[in-house]
């Protein structure tokens, strides 16, 4: 039995996909705040996460619908595979950052009020970003330092409230 031209069960098999898709999301999604409120992390970066991780789910979840339905998928997944390559390369300093940001929130080597000094820049901690550090030089300037620079690099911290 056909309806649209599909195989009645292909349809049931795709709805029952679709259905187990959303409910995997939502259990992802929870699992991961649970997860959360025993981390450092920002709200913002752990929203992000759980959003990636979402799509991710539901992406998973449509391949296996169209897969279902008997949908070729082969040049599809070649050209999300050139495409991600693509992006990776374009966003390689981005995502450095961005996990340099996670590993510096993670392991705290300094905190705000700290003074810094780091490939010749030196100041006081005034803000710790995803992808930045801000420090404020003595004559007030602020710089921004890619987090990854703390991950490759020597650097100096004195503690807030310490006497050199």
């Amino acid at each position: 039995m056909q309806i649209a031209g599909f195989d009645i069960v292909r349809l049931v098999g795709a709805t029952v996909a679709l259905l187990s898709t959303y409910v995997v999301a939502k259990v992802v999604s929870r699992a991961l705040a649970k997860t959360f409120e025993k981390t450092p992390f920002s709200e913002q970066i752990e929203r992000a996460i759980v959003r990636v991780s979402k799509y991710v789910v539901y992406v998973v979840g449509l391949f296996v619908v169209l897969s279902i339905l008997g949908v070729d998928l082969t040049p599809v997944i070649i050209g999300l595979g050139v495409f991600s390559i693509a992006i990776s390369f374009a966003t390689r300093d981005i995502i450095r950052n961005f996990v340099s940001g996670i590993i510096v929130r993670g392991d705290k080597p300094f905190r705000i009020g700290d003074r810094i000094k780091i490939r010749g820049h030196e100041g006081r901690v005034v803000k710790i970003r995803i992808r930045t550090t801000v420090i404020e030089a003595e004559n007030g300037d602020a710089i921004f330092i890619p987090n990854s620079l703390f991950i490759t690099n020597p650097l100096v911290v004195k503690r807030k409230g310490k006497k050199s």
